[in-house]
């Protein structure tokens, strides 16, 4: 059996590296961001893995910064056990049982003090719990100082290329932080309009995934209408609140929160990049078309990507977002009117021309300084 190990993917991202707490049975979870509009949530089975492979497809795994913390925690000693205790068990079965790619993605989160253990880890368990891999002859590296000392990474100090690659979710997240500390008095629906029109403002362009992340953010309940909700609708609520709009108390704080859910939006979101450039992989001269998986210990980020995904647009190669609504909150007056307007603003811009990309870097910066700004005199008169 030919087992493929694409150890360092294509993909160029920067994170912030999160200290982390292990806890019992939470296992790596794998997700397929996209679907096909008629499939459910999916389940990665080695019947599914070696079934793709027999038709010219090969699952690939990209693996976040979290679960390579994980293989971090291992050492040459290490047992099945001892894999087991970190939650990556689940994987070894995967990885040994199937025809699939691994890519280490979470590296390129990583600020680069960091990289060198986790390369090692990474590279310890590929080693020692999957023998039969073999490294991909097209797989990049990441590059990085390792004399660097940065514990974080400043949005302004990115590259053009990286700030254009992550920053209209940069400015989205900071956006959602600016109208929480400086239109707290509006009420929630017209908080989502302020976000709305904001964005638009300041871009010209809106994503629906963030979109969909803000109609959660604004969603203000006391604690007896939260105890109420269905268990499922409180969990999204909960997850997606904590991981994207989660208050702060300094502006610093609030960029380096933005920033970190700005990469969490790319991490779930390069699956479909991936499909669009339509990534393959030459294994004994055959040519295999990549079935994107994300694989993660943070059980968090893997529900609200179960619930907020996207599908294939019929007949093209397009996605548009698909996100889980259960009937209650259609009954609700403040999903009644977000939704509303989402819906009617959305199609309004679909009428209009194509959005002019050239001065969009520009743009980006403006608004990271228009908002860095408008926190700055928030807090220094609210001190």
């Amino acid at each position: 059996m030919i087992v493929i190990g694409t150890r360092f993917g294509v993909y160029i991202m920067l994170y912030v590296f999160n200290e982390f707490h292990l806890t019992k049975n939470r296992d790596i979870q794998f997700i397929k961001p996209c679907r096909m509009p008629a499939e459910g949530h999916l389940v990665l089975t080695k019947e599914y893995a070696n079934r793709l492979f027999s038709i010219g497809k090969i699952v690939q795994i990209n693996l976040d910064n979290c679960s390579i913390q994980r293989m971090e925690k291992l050492s040459e000693n290490s047992t099945l056990q001892d894999v087991e205790g970190v939650g990556l068990l689940p994987l070894v079965e995967i990885l040994n049982n199937c025809h699939v790619a691994l890519t280490a993605i979470g590296l390129n989160e990583m600020p680069d003090l960091h990289v060198k253990k986790a390369r090692l880890a990474y590279e310890r368990f590929c080693r020692k719990f999957w023998s039969t891999h073999k490294d991909d002859l097209d797989a990049t590296y990441r590059h990085y100082n390792e004399n660097s000392e940065s514990k974080r990474i400043s949005f302004e100090q990115l590259s053009n290329s990286k700030r254009v690659t992550y920053g209209a979710s940069y400015v989205a997240m900071l956006h959602i932080q600016n109208i929480k500390l400086n239109y707290s008095y509006q009420a929630p629906e017209e908080q989502f309009k302020t976000y709305i029109y904001g964005i638009s403002n300041l871009l010209g362009i809106i994503s629906s995934f963030e979109v969909e992340i803000a109609k959660y953010a604004f969603w203000e309940l006391n604690q007896r209408e939260v105890n109420e909700l269905l268990d499922s609708i409180r969990i999204r609520r909960k997850d997606i609140r904590e991981n994207f709009a989660k208050r702060k108390t300094s502006t610093l704080k609030c960029k380096e929160f933005s920033f970190d859910a700005a990469m969490d939006i790319y991490w779930l979101s390069g699956a479909n990049m991936s499909e669009d450039l339509n990534g393959s992989m030459i294994i004994k001269s055959k040519k295999y078309t990549l079935d994107i998986w994300v694989g993660t210990n943070d059980h968090k980020l893997y529900r609200i990507c179960r619930d907020i995904h996207s599908v294939y647009f019929e007949g093209s190669r397009m996605k548009r977002l698909a996100s889980t609504r259960e009937d209650i909150l259609k009954s609700l007056p403040y999903w009644k009117k977000v939704d509303r307007f989402a819906h009617e603003f959305l199609l309004q811009r679909r009428s209009l021309e194509n959005v002019n990309m050239d001065d969009f870097l520009e743009k980006i910066d403006n608004a990271v300084s228009y908002l860095s700004g408008a926190l700055d005199k928030s807090f220094l008169h609210n001190s």
